[in-house]
């Protein structure tokens, strides 16, 4: 093309192939850079193991006023596998796509796309119906925490993967990307939480197992805390210029959070054992000895 005066006018340089990231990127980038969602689904996810983990001991964990910190420790416990699991996964298409693109024709990548994007909607359908009726009757899935929103997930990509094929022709618009983008984390969401709560349990069973070989607890007090239930032996100290008067063992310490002591029976079992929450005053004493030593039978 030339102007006027026989000078040619520069041609408008065409984008380049892969120059920049996608704004699909870009949106999921700007997401990732905002610590205080980031600290607000660490925080979320940790409650959910909290809760757990304490209603396994029958004890609401609004009594304890958990801190911040000890939520956050709870929340990367039950984040870290989660996200080490979806970086490997999404890792491992990666390499495998680059490694067909690399080894595959033109026309043989063309043609292997083409029979996969039929598969990719059949597939994706067939996952999100099923995790309709999983929703509905979750009880059969109680053993397979995350599986139910890691497909709903997978199935929303591979509806959009057919979708982006069908219409490579047309530009996608930027609320199709952010309608896929919340349905993928509504599932991812769905799958931590739930595995979230998972951990909990298991957290749980396992503080109960290892009961046995915690110290044994033995609990000094001022007055009368009527602490005899589930093999806890009271004992009146015989002094009566004794500070503290009463004397309680057969007792693991499970907790110290909020201002209050969480007691267990050394012999504590989860389908008829019972809790002891005590506040912490200055009219208790703790004394921690062997796990399985015998206490004098007096102060």
């Amino acid at each position: 093309m030339t102007t006027r005066r026989g000078l040619r006018r520069p041609e408008p340089k065409a984008a380049e192939p892969g120059s920049g990231p996608p704004q699909a990127l870009r949106l999921v980038g700007t997401v990732l850079a905002n610590t205080t969602l980031l600290t607000a689904l660490l925080y979320f996810f940790g409650l959910v193991e909290t809760q757990v983990l304490f209603a396994y001991f029958r004890v609401h964990y609004t009594l304890l006023a958990q801190t911040p910190d000890e939520i956050f420790a709870r929340g990367v416990d039950g984040l870290y596998l989660p996200v080490a699991g979806a970086a490997g996964t999404v890792l491992g298409f990666l390499v495998a796509v680059r490694i067909l693109r690399l080894r595959l024709t033109e026309t043989a990548w063309t043609r292997l796309l083409r029979i996969c994007t039929p598969i990719a909607a059949v597939l994706g359908a067939s996952l999100l119906v099923t995790i309709v009726f999983v929703a509905l009757h979750p009880e059969p899935f109680r053993d397979y925490p995350g599986l139910p929103g890691f497909g709903f997930a997978l199935g929303v990509l591979m509806l959009l993967f057919a979708w982006r094929r069908w219409t490579s022709g047309s530009r996608s618009s930027l609320l199709e990307l952010v309608l896929a983008y919340a349905l993928v984390s509504i599932g991812l969401f769905w799958a931590v939480s739930d595995y979230s709560a998972a951990v909990g349990t298991r957290r749980g069973f396992e503080t109960a197992a290892g009961l046995p070989s915690r110290p044994a607890a033995t609990l000094y007090s001022a007055e009368s805390l009527n602490l005899t239930a589930g093999g806890v032996l009271q004992v009146k100290c015989a002094a009566p210029d004794a500070a503290y008067k009463y004397r309680y063992t057969g007792m693991k310490l499970l907790l110290q959070s909020g201002g209050q002591y969480v007691f267990v029976p050394s012999g504590w079992r989860a389908g008829t054992g019972v809790v002891f929450v005590i506040p912490k005053t200055e009219k208790l004493r703790l004394e921690f000895g062997p796990a399985r030593s015998v206490p004098p039978a007096a102060c």
